[in-house]
């Protein structure tokens, strides 16, 4: 998707994208895969995601966010006031544990960070059509060390039910997208019915899947 469309989605308070509450299978299956010495998140196309603070409670987050709008938000909605700094194409907004890089994804540079532990993938490939997926993950490939797992979430429902996004994301093409990674499906959430996040999507079956993924 064009930058536009998301600048338009925050302007116009579109976000049918956004989850308010904690996201269940992070809740559940995260504290079981966390080792010891874990101590930084990196969270792509992150928006305002209250997923951020439950990581700040133990982690060094860094998020990236397209939208200044969702930026603000996020410390706004949380009751934080961030420190906000500019660099040659991110404004950084900052408050505790948590640094939100407020730019283009594919402009931020992993050599501009420590390595990370975990890279948090809630709604940010399945945002993405089709040919730009692999484009996306080229990047995100960037970030991913010897010691990074990804906990990837994917939705997957018939083809051609809906325009996207969200995208329906198929176990084939995440190994595909990930071939030469260690990659682990370790659970399926049936959502036929019900909403995701906070939209009621018009499809006859909704399944959201977790996957680790190690470099």
């Amino acid at each position: 998707m064009k930058q536009d469309f998301w600048h338009q989605c925050w302007e116009n308070t579109h976000i049918g994208f956004h989850q308010d509450e904690l996201q269940p299978l992070l809740i559940e299956y995260f504290p079981q895969f966390i080792e010891a010495e874990d101590s930084r998140v990196f969270v792509p196309c992150c928006g305002k995601s209250s997923d951020l603070l439950y990581f700040s409670k133990r982690f060094k987050v860094i998020g990236n966010e397209l939208s200044a709008i969702a930026c603000r938000d996020f410390f706004h909605d949380n009751h934080l006031i961030p420190n906000i700094k500019q660099t040659l194409r991110f404004n950084v907004f900052e408050q505790g544990n948590i640094s939100l890089y407020q730019g283009d994804f594919f402009s931020l540079k992993s050599d501009s960070f420590k390595p990370f532990d975990w890279i948090y993938d809630r709604a940010a490939l399945i945002a993405f059509p089709e040919d730009m997926r692999s484009q996306y993950v080229a990047h995100l490939k960037s970030f991913i060390q010897s010691n990074t797992r990804v906990f990837l979430l994917t939705l997957e429902f018939p083809q051609g039910e809906i325009i996207g996004p969200p995208f329906s994301v198929t176990q084939s093409e995440v190994e595909g997208l990930f071939q030469g990674y260690e990659i682990t499906k370790v659970a399926t959430r049936d959502l036929t019915g019900q909403k995701f996040a906070r939209r009621s999507l018009p499809v006859s079956k909704l399944v959201e899947s977790l996957y680790i993924i190690k470099g």
